[in-house]
């Protein structure tokens, strides 16, 4: 197995990746050049390379350590190339190559309709794992495996995709795993036919219930058809009706007379003179019975074809068929069994007889009617040279249209291009971590498939694919699409890959997020969050502004209004009412909650936003989203079968990784999810935003506080990170190599409210640090200096937007959820602890256990804290309701209702009060007190006798008050 590159190379490509704003890709540095002069916002910041961070002891770190161990190890037996041989079986099935072995399993399994996105995934974290650590055992499984899918889709451009040997000649192949898919006739073929004679030789694949040789019609209750097979023990049939399946008439044949595997002749007369009809098979009468419709009873039919049925629940035609003739009267018996035994390719076309006659002997899309009718067909279902996948291509021909084939039924399409850019997406990683160029090879010519499959269609065809639920989701095809066209130095190449990059803009939801009109409620959250990540890619590729404003409103659309406490969104896959967070959070309600791939994608386009526009914002969400749920999200338990990766993550009361009888981790099998897949790249790449340069290296974001250590080469800098965060609220920056001007910018996150410090080489720094935002240093480094920044924790809530009742406890970036196993929510009571400096820590005491709390009798734990007792579920409480139904300061009371009474924001007055702590002091606090409660009085909320009341205990509860 040879290697693809050099080490020369890989370094080439590394400082190449490090320089433009991307998720492990490069783009052109002119289009992005170009993208910020055009939109007028400042310089892009951009990434360091996964392999000049590295991560030091501490909980990210062996979070990451425990995917490595399975990235090394999978599936725990049969040496170093035994887990990518797994995720090669169904590649090779599909490209008839030699299969040994078995699948990953749970989605990646034969006939599952995703088969092959989880080796996207793989591909991915190989390419990661290679770059953060430099383990050749990464490289030697990536190689192979980027190896053995070239010489897949070798094989698969070598198959026959054109016509088949036929009867005589020539025939047409039907349903995979041949791209054909069924032959579309002329509508109103059948105007004014009468009697009729339908004669077609078909060799059968599989004894296939209820599929149709051919069906003429307008919908399930007008139609003729024709089933070789209607069950296990009967067919042929032929079917008439005008008024649904009850009501067929029908002629049955003797049962099991098509067989599977040999070629059959098979015939229909119907006769309006004595209403007869007869079936016959080889020339031989199988079946009659009373038929009294004929076709031109059927009405306009519209929907007329060879190997499909009316019926969705039908499958298509797994068969080969040749020399279907369709005349316009009922053939004799002799005539029939002649039909049987004759060479159509020495016959005439008589158009005294036929109606049309197909004989499927021309290549191409084009059956043509050699009756001379000039009826000629279509066939749907074409092929292209570089397909790869682990599925046939009909899966495609069906999602296009004219079929346009829903994730349902017999025939349904899941997903078909989200498989495909996981693909595309970690070749593309191979090549840019690894230097692989083979694997960029793969992707260019999956590039020019994609182009050819979607050039044909207009705009509006491309949205009818697009707006089918689930079967029209396509990931960040228009991601790994302008990305080839940054990667091309072909200018038609280019311009082709950039066309088709556009032509995954999903426009229905682009135009309405363009004009900041929220209409995703109810929109399946990965399908319509993913494309949002190629919006930036095009923007940067060509600077038109409109693609990154739709990827700014769409991300504000979810942040915070579909936001869980966590940083997940969506129920059951789902977004939901702009602003619901809690509500419905019932026992009978859905608890799949936060699903991981819709944080993964969301941290993915937030991140990528941060490069265009350095707003604090992004970082203080990809912080809560990362820390919370990604992190979570990998059990505590180490395994090399089984990712250990959450797919939904339930925010109900009491409840715990396990919903029902799934256990999250391991639901559809541990391996092969979608988020089993996006669970192997997070947990490898846990690096990659810790810091950020500005596009001229004269500027350093420090973004996350995660134990690590900074090399970066262009400005000679070695710069390392000494934490404990997240049990402590302090890091230390510290050159250790490299001296020059730079400035530091350190993010002081949105919930460090208890002040926020930085000292140089002892020294505090005159900053003003304001939460949420970035301060700067800006000087000459040498050598040995550092900067230790202080920024303690403290206990806050965030209450949900659809009842301000409903809160999660937060400590620093920590979610603390309650454990407790109690389906209802648990009640908790904090006003009457706090002191002036407004934190909860009055109400909660530490334990002997870092990071674990006690409060109102239940212990307080980290969210990340991810069930370490194998076959153990630890519960827990997300959110809890705050109960306090007066309003009181200490222990001086007032008689006066709290919960009871709330303002247009569902705000009480306590909240109002205590919003704007921390006090300086106490009359400070009074100060608020009083404007709050001349507020609530002037809005007729309080009365003045009440309003009083609080002025009163406001001012005696001094004493109570202090910290």
């Amino acid at each position: 197995m040879a290697k693809q590159f050099s080490r020369r190379r890989l370094l080439q490509l590394g400082a190449l990746a490090a320089t433009v704003p991307a998720t492990l890709t490069i783009t052109s540095t002119t289009a992005a050049s170009a993208a910020t002069a055009s939109s007028g916002g400042p310089a892009p910041a951009k990434p360091f390379n996964l392999d000049q961070v590295a991560l030091h002891e501490g909980i990210f770190q062996q979070k990451r350590d425990r995917m490595l161990n399975y990235a090394r190890n999978y599936p725990g037996s049969g040496g170093v190339l035994a887990g990518p041989d797994r995720m090669l079986h169904l590649f090779r099935a599909n490209a008839g190559l030699p299969a040994p072995g078995t699948w990953p399993g749970g989605w990646d399994t034969p006939n599952h309709l995703l088969r092959g996105h989880f080796t996207g995934h793989y591909l991915t974290m190989l390419s990661q794992s290679y770059a953060a650590t430099g383990e050749e055992i990464f490289l030697d499984k990536l190689d192979y495996l980027v190896e053995e899918l070239g010489r897949c889709q070798r094989a698969l451009d070598a198959r026959p995709v054109g016509r088949v040997a036929g009867r005589s000649g020539k025939a047409v192949r039907l349903s995979d795993p041949h791209p054909n898919q069924y032959v579309l006739l002329p509508q109103r073929i059948l105007d004014g036919v009468t009697d009729v004679t339908f004669a077609v030789w078909v060799r059968l694949a599989a004894s296939q219930t209820n599929a149709k040789i051919f069906n003429f019609g307008t919908g399930s209750s007008v139609y003729l058809s024709l089933s070789p097979w209607v069950s296990a023990s009967m067919g042929p049939r032929f079917a008439i009706t005008t008024s649904g399946t009850n009501n067929e008439q029908r002629i049955d044949g003797t049962s099991n007379s098509v067989p599977v595997g040999e070629w059959a002749h098979v015939a229909v007369t119907i006769s309006t003179a004595g209403s007869i009809g007869r079936l016959y098979v080889n020339g031989n009468q199988v079946g009659t019975n009373t038929i009294r419709l004929s076709p031109a009873n059927l009405g306009a039919t519209t929907n007329n074809w060879i190997g499909r049925s009316q019926s969705n629940n039908d499958p298509y035609l797994n068969a080969t068929v040749d020399d279907l003739r369709i005349y316009h009267r009922a053939l004799t018996a002799a005539e029939v069994a002649a039909l049987a035994t004759a060479d159509p390719a020495a016959e005439e076309a008589d158009q005294t007889d036929l109606v049309a006659w197909y004989r499927f002997e021309e290549e191409g899309e084009t059956a043509v009617d050699h009756s001379g009718n000039d009826r000629d067909a279509t066939i749907i279902g074409t092929s292209y040279p570089g397909y790869l996948s682990a599925f046939p291509e009909g899966q495609f021909s069906r999602l296009e249209p004219p079929t346009l084939q829903q994730n349902s039924g017999a025939n349904a399409v899941w997903a078909a291009w989200y498989t495909c850019h996981k693909i595309m997406r970690g070749l593309l990683n191979a090549y840019h971590l690894t230097g692989n160029e083979e694997a960029l090879e793969i992707a260019f010519r999956m590039g020019d498939w994609t182009h050819q499959r979607l050039s044909r269609y207009t705009q509006a065809q491309l949205d009818q694919m697009w707006n089918i639920y689930s079967a029209g989701e396509a990931g960040s095809m228009n991601e790994v699409m302008a990305e080839l066209s940054a990667l091309t130095p072909d200018p038609e190449a280019k311009a082709r890959y950039l066309q088709t990059a556009k032509a995954f803009t999903f426009t229905t939801l682009f135009n309405a997020t363009l004009d900041d009109r929220d209409i995703l409620n109810g929109r399946h959250a990965n399908q319509y969050m993913a494309p949002n990540i190629g919006y930036l890619r095009i923007f940067e590729q060509t600077g038109e502004e409109d693609y990154h404003t739709a990827a700014k409103n769409f991300w504000a659309m979810v942040v915070p209004h579909r936001t869980f406490s966590n940083g997940g969104a969506g129920r059951s896959e789902h977004f939901g009412v702009r602003g619901f967070i809690t509500a419905g959070f019932t026992s009978g309600s859905d608890p799949r909650h936060a699903e991981t791939c819709c944080t993964y994608n969301m941290l993915r386009l937030t991140r990528n936003l941060f490069f265009h526009d350095q707003d604090p914002a992004y970082m203080d969400f990809y912080e809560k989203g990362l820390h919370n749920q990604i992190l979570s999200s990998r059990r505590d338990i180490d395994s090399v079968t089984a990712t250990e990766v959450t797919y939904h993550q339930n925010m109900w009361p009491g409840r715990s990784r396990q919903i029902g009888t799934f256990v999250e981790y391991s639901r559809y099998g541990g391996n092969g999810s979608c988020c089993n897949g996006t669970g192997i790249e997070s947990h490898t790449k846990y690096q990659e935003s810790i810091y950020f340069q500005s596009a001229d290296e004269s500027t350093l974001y420090v973004n996350l506080f995660i134990a690590s250590t900074l090399t970066w080469p262009g400005r000679g800098f070695v710069i390392s990170q000494e934490t404990q965060y997240p049990t402590e609220g302090a890091t230390r920056l510290r050159f250790d190599q490299g001296s020059g001007q730079l400035k530091v910018k350190l993010r002081v996150p949105s919930w460090a409210v208890k002040g926020y410090q930085v000292r140089v080489n002892g020294a505090r720094q005159r900053l003003t640090a304001r939460p949420g935002s970035y301060v700067t240093l800006d000087r000459r480094w040498s050598q040995g200096d550092t900067i230790d920044i202080s920024m303690p924790f403290s206990f806050r809530v965030e209450k949900a937007l659809d009842d301000k009742s409903i809160q999660s406890i937060l400590y620093g970036p920590t979610l603390m959820v309650v454990r407790d196993n109690t389906p209802s929510y648990r009640e908790f009571t904090f006003f009457k602890d706090l002191k002036r400096d407004g934190d909860l820590a009055a109400a909660i005491q530490p334990t002997n256990v870092p990071m674990h709390f006690t409060t109102h009798g239940y212990t307080l734990a980290p969210y990340y804290i991810s069930d370490p007792v194998p076959g153990q579920f630890n519960a827990y409480h997300p959110y809890v309701k705050r109960v306090e139904p007066e309003v009181v300061f200490g222990s001086a009371a007032t008689g006066v209702p709290n919960d009871a009474i709330r303002d247009e924001g569902g705000e009480t007055f306590l909240d109002r009060v205590w919003e704007a702590a921390p006090f300086r002091n106490h009359g400070q606090f009074l100060q608020r007190a009083k404007q709050v409660a001349d507020e609530w009085v002037a809005a007729g909320r309080h009365t003045e006798e009440q309003s009083k009341a609080i002025h009163l205990a406001a001012a005696h509860a001094n004493k109570d008050l202090e910290p």
